[in-house]
């Protein structure tokens, strides 16, 4: 199970608002308080292939999923994608890449 703070997921749900229609692609480090926009995709790689444990978050926008698919990333890599439902509520997801199923996200009070 994936946990991080509940402030920290109304960021990025915030973020996702204020950029819609936009791409928004970020990575969030275990334990933050926000994710860090990236969309430069040589500065994400290279963040990336610096070893940190980031979590990379990104919206259902098509030039965010197409960044994110060309990244070259470990089959344990974490993603958190900020999903909107038919009826307009967004909401976030996460999953590993090697098979993308889904896991769980917990949101906790801090």
């Amino acid at each position: 199970m994936l946990t991080i703070k509940r402030t920290c997921g109304n960021k990025i749900i915030t973020r996702a608002l204020d950029s819609e229609g936009l791409p928004l692609v970020a990575l969030l480090m275990p334990g933050a308080e926000d994710c860090e926009v990236c969309i430069d995709p040589d500065q994400l790689q290279a963040r990336l292939d610096a070893g940190l444990q980031a979590i990379i978050v990104y919206n259902q926008q098509a030039d965010a999923i197409a960044l994110v698919e060309a990244l070259d990333v470990l089959p344990a890599q974490v993603f958190i994608e900020i999903r909107q439902d038919t009826k307009g509520v967004l909401g976030l997801q996460a999953y590993h890449k090697k098979d993308h199923a889904v896991e769980a996200l917990e949101l906790f009070h801090e």
